[in-house]
């Protein structure tokens, strides 16, 4: 009588005569001490699968006798404990191959495809998935950041940043073979204003102490899908949502110019994008503003206001709306549903320039940028000191004072406030914006620096930044601030042509009660000095 076929989940490690009808979901080579052999993913009728090994040893009587996403009857292995560090089953066993190991029956069994099973960013952040375990991951390129191209000194790389559904970004590093697959992908898109989509599965969580950072491929199990034809991220992107098209869009290139050694974004440089489409003005003009404006400022951050509201919220995964309720599904005020608890910052801070001080409301992607730190994650370490309350606020938050950055703000004259859209911590270029505002402060202190040269090479710098930025870039990428205020654009009094055609607005009528302000540099002339 014949061995009846078992099922993938009841494999042990107590008997070697198994029999199992299995479909090849994923195989792979591996080059270990410069031996080859061959690995496989199996799965059953019952959707469980299993990583299997064929060694060098037999790998000449199986490799070109099994085929991937065809099916077989297996018979006679080994089992034996899964202690890989990065498994990509969570199956508590592994098959390995011996020589009395068959394998027949090809193609008589239907055996449907293994689905797959997404990890939510959310989870990877908060670290809820098995650390030890392959995952499979889905978003959309939000940016591309340091790449190397082609091989050499170093090993090709592409660094992502993936953002989901729910606005959640994460980071992405493709290598070698994964890189230079996404580059060329990237490089012959047709649609560059469409967005680009990275599928990967059996993906790598890459952790620093016990919080993951970033998502990476690991040898030759991981598999790359960029495709928008194929089904998931077709799906994907059918069901992302409008204002994050809109948010994402155009952000990369189809020519990104990758170079052979490497690139930031090939988009504005964040000079470039704090500068565009904003006021420059220093505090204490902006805060005589009468219309909702952006702006780019320095300002010194001092106290945290103790807001009503804590230091966190719980947001919704389709808006930037407060997702309240007591337990899943929580509701936001548009009505729609969230099962995920899904934390974000929103501090606010009161910050100085030159005696004047307001209050700057910081989203979360700021606060996490200066704390490195999610709000999820700080939460976390506030409930198991016992501390429940969010408006207990953190002592690790204080990393967030006495830092003086650069900021671009939307001015909301209503409020008294400015919600912080970007910030950018570089010395040379915080000298170099405030110099203009500090000027008249050092003639009035009989303090005039003697190098006015100097001065004239600041302005020219910050000025020919604000000329290359490009006229049509969507910078507020918070969409808790967009969504609030979308005023109208302000009418320009005069405008300068920009070297692309394009025009920028040199002085605004009626943005404060005193005099005109202007993001164009006041000129500073050189006089000689008579004997």
């Amino acid at each position: 009588m014949a061995r009846p076929l078992e099922r993938i989940a009841d494999i042990n490690d107590k008997k070697e005569l198994w029999k199992v009808a299995v479909r090849v979901h994923h195989k792979w080579m591996v080059v270990s001490n410069n031996k080859e052999h061959f690995e496989m993913i199996f799965i059953d009728k019952e959707g469980d699968d299993i990583h299997a090994v064929v060694t060098t040893t037999h790998m000449a009587a199986f490799y070109d006798k099994i085929a991937q996403d065809h099916t077989y009857t297996v018979s006679n292995f080994k089992v034996q404990p899964n202690v890989s560090t990065f498994k990509p089953s969570s199956h508590k066993f592994m098959v390995k191959f011996t020589g009395g190991t068959s394998v027949g029956d090809d193609d008589k069994h239907e055996i449907p495809p293994k689905p797959l099973k997404f990890t939510s960013f959310s989870d990877i952040i908060t670290g809820r998935f098995k650390k030890d375990v392959l995952i499979d991951i889905i978003g959309m390129v939000d940016s591309i950041g340091f790449s190397v191209a082609q091989s050499g000194a170093k090993k090709q790389q592409v660094n992502l940043v993936l953002r989901d559904h729910s606005n959640n970004t994460l980071n992405c590093t493709l290598w070698e073979s994964y890189a230079d697959q996404f580059i060329k992908f990237n490089q012959d898109r047709v649609n560059a204003s469409a967005p680009t989509v990275v599928l990967l599965q059996y993906a790598k969580v890459k952790e620093e102490g016990k919080f993951p950072l970033s998502v990476t491929n690991t040898y030759n199990v991981t598999m790359l899908y960029l495709d928008a034809d194929f089904l998931p991220i077709k799906e994907f992107i059918d069901n992302i949502p409008k204002d994050l098209v809109v948010s994402v869009s155009g952000q990369l290139s189809c020519n990104s110019q990758l170079t052979s050694q490497g690139s930031e974004n090939t988009q504005q440089t964040p000079v470039q994008k704090l500068l565009s489409k904003a006021v420059v003005m220093p505090l204490t003009e902006i805060t005589k503003l009468t219309d909702i404006t952006f702006c780019a400022t320095v300002a010194e951050t001092k106290i945290l206001v103790a807001s009503p509201f804590g230091w966190y919220y719980r947001a919704c995964h389709l808006c930037p709306r407060v997702a309240r309720g007591d337990k899943p599904p929580f509701l936001c005020e548009a009505g729609h549903s969230t099962e995920a608890e899904i934390f974000r910052y929103k501090i606010e801070i009161e910050v100085c320039y030159s005696g004047k001080s307001c209050n700057f409301v910081f989203w979360d992607r700021e606060c996490a940028q200066i704390l490195d730190l999610s709000a999820a994650q700080m939460r976390d370490t506030m409930i198991q000191a016992g501390i429940h309350d969010p408006l207990e606020f953190p002592l690790a938050l204080d990393a967030m004072l006495n830092l003086e950055m650069a900021f671009k703000v939307k001015w909301h004259p209503r409020w008294k406030n400015c919600s912080v859209v970007m910030i950018l911590r570089d010395d040379p270029f915080i000298k170099q914006l405030k110099a203009p505002w500090e000027l008249p402060l050092q003639k009035a202190a009989g303090n005039v620096p003697s190098k006015t040269s100097e001065l004239l090479q600041i302005k020219e710098s910050v000025d020919e930044a604000r000329t290359e930025a490009p006229e049509e870039c969507d910078l507020v990428t918070d969409l808790e601030i967009t969504s609030k205020h979308n005023p109208d654009p302000i009418t320009p009094t005069s405008k300068r042509q920009l070297p692309d055609g394009s025009s920028e607005s040199t002085t605004f009528e009626g943005l404060s009660e005193g005099e005109l302000s202007s993001n164009k540099l006041k000129k500073i002339i050189k006089m000689e000095k008579k004997d």
